[in-house]
């Protein structure tokens, strides 16, 4: 049995389009609506709303209407999803432990088909988000990069506790699952199909020039190196 569970949870998918707007800037609003195919005059008044009980009325009128087209889409998805992973799931998790040198925390984790958001991870927690309409085979890469930054947050969490700069973990997590899901020699005979090659054309644009001085540290010098150099 797989550790990873593929889910539908509209609730939670409708939950993660408020935070996904909430307090954020012009720009970074208007990239999500496109993103998640909402317009951007919604997305702009959901971005102004105190808290996700008062978006509600709006976010689900959207959510309902998408969840009913893609009913039968989702079932499907998420099924084949699974099938997927399942061909993966014990060595994926077992070399995670590995290069990492620390346990997997949860029994289970959770994956929510998602009708709007690309990826989404968690800070620490079992539950991560992958949308609905990619290739059945080409979905594991992105969706171990999500499980990766959930690992890392938790081994941070238990490793480095005195460590409270959320957004320089961020940066680390990201860095850190980069790199192995591209050229660590077991995680890449997992996604054949994809490129050995270290993702640095991707919309954290802000984390471009310390990824490409971070990421050869860690694959040349390992794990407790790089966040050395990079809590610095």
């Amino acid at each position: 049995m797989s550790r990873l569970k593929f889910i539908i949870d509209k609730q939670y998918d409708a939950k993660m389009i408020f935070y996904m707007l909430k307090n954020k800037d012009y720009a970074v609003i208007k990239y999500q609506s496109e993103v998640m195919g909402i317009d951007f005059k919604t997305s702009l008044e959901i971005s102004k709303i105190r808290n996700f009980n008062l978006a509600k009325k709006i976010i689900f009128e959207i959510v309902d209407k998408q969840y009913y087209r893609l009913r039968n889409k989702l079932k499907d998805v998420k099924i084949n999803y699974q099938k997927s992973w399942d061909q993966i799931d014990k060595q994926f998790f077992k070399r995670l432990e590995e290069i990492t040198n620390f346990s997997v925390q949860y029994d289970h984790y959770y994956c929510v088909v998602s009708v709007f958001h690309i990826g989404i991870s968690s800070w620490g927690g079992n539950k991560i988000v992958r949308k609905y309409d990619e290739d059945y085979l080409k979905q594991r890469k992105i969706t171990a990069h999500e499980i990766i930054i959930s690992h890392f947050f938790s081994l941070m969490n238990e490793k480095y506790p005195n460590i409270k700069d959320d957004q320089k973990i961020w940066q680390l997590a990201e860095i850190f699952a980069f790199a192995v899901t591209a050229k660590d020699k077991i995680f890449t005979k997992l996604w054949p199909w994809e490129k050995n090659d270290i993702d640095f054309d991707h919309n954290y644009k802000e984390l471009i020039s310390t990824q490409k001085k971070l990421a050869p540290i860690l694959l040349s010098h390992g794990l407790n190196e790089f966040i050395k150099v990079g809590l610095k």
